[in-house]
């Protein structure tokens, strides 16, 4: 009865571990690939610029054109609908949310959240980035695009992990033209 009792044992704690691991896996790889995401939409969004200025020396992003590309790739690299809403089989549970900086050479940073503008607020080359959910820093030397995203919690299954906190990714790409 007692090696009865050991091996039910060992079978339960192999399962949790098991599940465990597995969970953190699936968690771990949507963590690289919510970097890989915000990755291409910090280059999508340096990618969109006022070609006039551009032609006077000066690197200003268009942000309503750069923010409706990400807001198209969003949905379709995050498995969302159009409201940042998980769709059937995706691995985010909850609302996906989202913060772009536009830092140009207008001197205004352009801060929106969820693809909303939210404010605007001048800044100077050499000026520190400081993101509230990351605590992600980056002097500002070039005009930049920052993106920060919020996945939500990762999903495990064994209900004593619900207490973890939300994948939050974020990254930046420098348009250096000189």
């Amino acid at each position: 009865m007692k090696i009865f009792i050991i091996t039910v044992a060992v079978i339960i704690l192999y399962s949790f571990t098991i599940v465990f691991t597995q969970d953190y896996r699936q968690a771990q790889r949507n963590s690289y690939r919510l970097k890989y995401i915000c990755e291409e939409l910090s280059a999508t969004g340096a990618s969109f610029f006022d070609r006039e200025e551009y032609s006077e020396g000066y690197t200003v992003f268009d942000t309503e054109e750069g923010i409706k590309a990400m807001r198209e790739q969003l949905t379709s690299l995050l498995s969302v609908d159009g409201n940042m809403m998980p769709i059937e089989n995706s691995y985010w549970s909850k609302n996906i949310e989202y913060r772009v900086y536009f830092y140009d050479d207008s001197g205004v940073c352009k801060f929106y959240a969820n693809g909303n503008l939210e404010r605007e607020e001048a800044f100077a080359y050499g000026d520190l980035h400081k993101d509230d959910w990351t605590l992600y820093n980056i002097v500002i030397s070039d005009p930049t695009v920052v993106v920060t995203i919020n996945g939500g919690p990762g999903r495990f299954r064994l209900k004593f992990l619900d207490p973890l906190p939300d994948i939050i990714r974020s990254s930046s790409h420098e348009w250096k033209d000189r």
